[in-house]
């Protein structure tokens, strides 16, 4: 590794500690809040657990995605114009109406899409009406928050018998 790299390994690694001394620090303000917990725990369950990718969660359920998007905007902060959402889509299904539908579902503007994925399905019947809809936000710094977030989450709830307690 040159001095440049190394140099530049050691500021991302400080700046990646910060966040999550930040996460940690907000985290007793947060939790007391369903919609944190229900955001953190649908990213648990349907987001992109690779460190280095975007905070990415897909599903095919409007109301996750509507309610998804609100954890977002409300409880993060994040603004409108930094959520992108991507399509995969069925060859048969048409990419404009989908977009309307998710656009209007999400309460974001038609300009946020980025390109739209196809897919070949294989079942004549299971079909997705308006296929799956993935939410981006690109920020590493939130990502390795909510990392810290779900890790804290776990820990706060822990099993009472056969009952989880928060």
């Amino acid at each position: 590794m040159t001095g440049i790299a190394h140099a530049a390994s050691k500021r991302w690694e400080a700046w990646r500690a910060m966040a999550r001394k930040e996460a940690v620090r907000q985290f007793p303000v947060l939790v007391p809040n369903p919609l944190f917990v229900a955001g953190i725990t649908m990213y648990w369950g349907e987001g992109d657990s690779k460190i280095k990718n975007p905070l990415r969660l897909s599903n095919t359920d409007p109301r996750m995605i509507r309610l998804y998007v609100h954890f977002l905007r409300s409880v993060l902060g994040v603004q409108k114009q930094r959520i992108r959402l991507a399509l995969i889509l069925y060859p048969d299904l048409d990419d404009v109406e989908c977009k309307k539908f998710w656009s209007e579902t999400a309460g974001l503007s038609a300009l946020c899409f980025v390109k739209t994925q196809y897919i070949r399905g294989y079942h004549p019947t299971k079909r997705l009406k308006y296929g799956v809809c993935v939410v981006v936000v690109s920020s590493p710094q939130l990502k390795e928050k909510v990392s810290v977030w779900i890790d804290l989450l776990s820990k706060k709830t822990r099993m009472v018998g056969n009952r989880p307690r928060v």
